[in-house]
C-alpha cells in the first residue's frame, strides 16, 4: 500500500493477488515535464494524433489514438550539464503510474521492478543529427525506467526486446543536448509515433 499520498508511486500489477508499489521522494535538482493527450493539469505537454489527409478533428475521432493519456516523463537536470532523460509513462492526478497484468513488466537483475507501456515509447535518433543530411536511425522504445530496448514484435507484446547498449533516454539534438539547444522561452515541438 501506498504510505504517503502526497508522494508519486508506480504500481506494478503482476496478479489479480499481487501488485508491487514503488514510491519516488521528491528531488528538487530536477524539473519533471510531462507528455501527453490528457488534458488533465498533470500534463505539460498535450499532444494528438495526426491522421494523413485528414482536414479537421472531426475525420480523426474514430481513430482510435496511439498516444496514452499519460505517455510519457522528461527529467530535466536544474545545474549543469541539464541533463534531459525521458521516462514511459507519466503520472496521473493522483500522482499515480499503474501497469497492469496485460503489460510488459519484469524484475531487473538488481531487483528494481521495470515495464512498458501498452502504447509503448519509441525514440529515434537521426543518423548525421539534426542537418539537412538527416536520414532516419533506428528505433527504440523507453522503459518506466528509462532504459532503452530494441522494439517488441508487436506494440502490446507481453516481452520486451533487447537492452540497447547506449544511453538513448538522454536527449539529444545534434551533439548537443535538448536543454543546452534550447533557450527556456522555446517552443519545443515534440513528436510520438507508434509502429
Amino acid at each position: 500500500a501506498i504510505s504517503n499520498k502526497d508522494q508519486h508511486s508506480i504500481s506494478y500489477t503482476l496478479s489479480r493477488a499481487q501488485t508491487v508499489v514503488v514510491e519516488y521522494t521528491h528531488d528538487s535538482n530536477t524539473d519533471m515535464f510531462q507528455i501527453g493527450r490528457s488534458t488533465e493539469s498533470p500534463i505539460d505537454f498535450v499532444v494528438t494524433d495526426t491522421v494523413a489527409g485528414s482536414q479537421s478533428n472531426a475525420d480523426t475521432q474514430s481513430v482510435q489514438s496511439t498516444i496514452s493519456r499519460f505517455a510519457c516523463r522528461i527529467m530535466c537536470q536544474r545545474t549543469p550539464p541539464y541533463t534531459a532523460r525521458i521516462y514511459a509513462a507519466g503520472f496521473d492526478s493522483s500522482k499515480n503510474i499503474f501497469l497492469g497484468e496485460k503489460a510488459a513488466k519484469w524484475k531487473t537483475s538488481d531487483g528494481q521492478m521495470d515495464g512498458l507501456t501498452t502504447n509503448g515509447v519509441l525514440v529515434m535518433h537521426p543518423r548525421n543529427g539534426f542537418t539537412q543530411d538527416s536520414k532516419p536511425g533506428v528505433w527504440r522504445e523507453i522503459s518506466v525506467c528509462g532504459n532503452v530496448f530494441t522494439l517488441r514484435e508487436t506494440r502490446s507484446a507481453q516481452q520486451r526486446g533487447k537492452m540497447a547498449r547506449c544511453d538513448w533516454r538522454r536527449l539529444f539534438i545534434g551533439r548537443r543536448s535538448l536543454t543546452d539547444a534550447l533557450p527556456a522561452t522555446a517552443d519545443l515541438e515534440i513528436s510520438v509515433a507508434s509502429v
